[in-house]
């Protein structure tokens, strides 16, 4: 996959520039070629705008892999020189910066393919589908990615994901209330058991890592084709158990086969097919996570509810594997690690502080891989906790 990056030329066009592009590492790692620890590709290039020309496009290839990664940030910089208009040709050095964001996304079995929904339909393609080989014998984690969705309300989407045996989950429901993604501006939407947070009710939808969620239920049954309900569904806290995760689904079984997505629009009222309501023009992707190695780690902040950080919080982590609980106190920055997680095997990891309340002060992971951005928000002080 590829980060497309767009120059914009401005002022006099008259003249020809050259300008130098090239990335440098944040939180990311760049190479040559890929291999292991390497995110994407280095970059650094001319680009040259000739008379008349407003726009260059550069790519920074981004390289896949099959680990839980929090997002993670490649450095831009754009050198001159530039002309300015007024001045002439009389070109003067400047260096401008931005940061490109590469978020974790299911790349490694993928239906490219755009689904179009009507108001109160389906889904043009309707079920979307993937095939997997070479997939795991035994699902230990997984992913879903829709890909450049746009949509009028997206308070009216349902997906359901059906697995090769059957098992039928309700991904997505009723979340980012009435306001508008733009096809313009289409985000990108990544669902995994451990995110960072849920999608969001009323607030806006926006390209990141989450957890499944549904806001309305139950779920009506799916028309047409789509299997009957009732199916499992995502609650809308963070840190769901059970059925409410991918892992309660399809965990433990052959991910190999047919797997199939069904979106709809459940708005209720059925219009002509030429009226779209919006369109994951990017399709959709689906992987299956894998350890690197028999263990693993588990690091996160605790933090309050306009985000500053909480210092000095006792969190502790219970699993099959521990004879005792281990427990950690957080830092000057709210942060708190715990090493040496036996992969495979699932933990409970909660918090506990005395001026504190926490909406959800446990949450029950399946570690299959290091995690990263396993966080604790504190309630508002003025918020009940019950």
């Amino acid at each position: 996959m590829n980060g497309l990056i767009t120059v914009v030329r401005n002022g006099s066009t008259a003249g020809t520039n050259t300008v130098n592009v090239a990335t440098s590492n944040g939180t990311a790692v760049g190479g040559a070629a890929p291999g292991p620890g390497i995110d994407y590709g280095n970059v650094n290039t001319n680009l040259t705008f000739n008379p008349t020309e407003t726009q260059k496009v550069f790519n920074v290839p981004c390289f896949g892999d099959t680990l839980t990664e929090v997002t993670e940030t490649v450095n831009l910089t754009l050198s001159g020189p530039f002309t300015r208009p007024g001045e002439g040709d009389a070109p003067e050095p400047e260096v401008q910066n931005a940061v490109l964001n590469i978020i974790d996304t299911a790349s490694a079995f993928r239906n490219a393919n755009p689904m179009c929904v009507t108001l109160g339909g389906t889904s043009d393609v309707y079920p979307s589908n993937i095939t997997v080989a070479g997939g795991p014998a035994s699902i230990a984690g997984m992913r879903v990615t829709l890909y450049d969705l746009s949509y009028d309300v997206p308070d009216h989407i349902d997906a359901l994901l059906v697995g090769p045996g059957g098992q039928e989950f309700v991904i997505m429901g009723d979340a980012g209330g009435a306001i508008a993604i733009p096809a313009g501006n289409p985000i990108t939407l990544s669902l995994r058991d451990v995110g960072p947070g849920v999608l969001p009710n009323s607030g806006p939808l926006v390209t990141g890592n989450f957890e499944p969620t549904n806001w309305e239920t139950p779920v009506t049954n799916f028309p047409g084709a789509a299997p009957a309900g009732p199916y499992s569904e995502p609650g809308t806290a963070i840190g769901g158990t059970g059925t409410q995760t991918f892992f309660g689904n399809f965990g433990g079984t052959n991910a190999n086969g047919v797997w199939n997505l069904y979106i709809r629009d459940d708005a209720g009222v059925l219009r002509a097919p030429e009226a779209i309501s919006g369109c994951v023009t990017g399709g959709w992707g689906l992987e299956f996570l894998t350890s690197t190695a028999a263990n693993a780690s588990v690091s996160g902040r605790v933090l309050t509810a306009d985000g500053r950080p909480i210092r000095n919080v006792m969190v502790s982590v219970t699993g099959n594997s521990l004879p005792e609980p281990r427990v950690v106190q957080t830092g000057s920055f709210g942060y708190y690690t715990f090493d040496d997680l036996r992969v495979g095997e699932t933990y409970v990891i909660t918090v506990q502080g005395r001026r504190y309340f926490f909406q959800m002060p446990s949450r029950v992971i399946n570690l299959t891989d290091n995690i990263a951005d396993l966080d604790f928000v504190a309630l508002p002080d003025d918020m009940p906790t019950n």
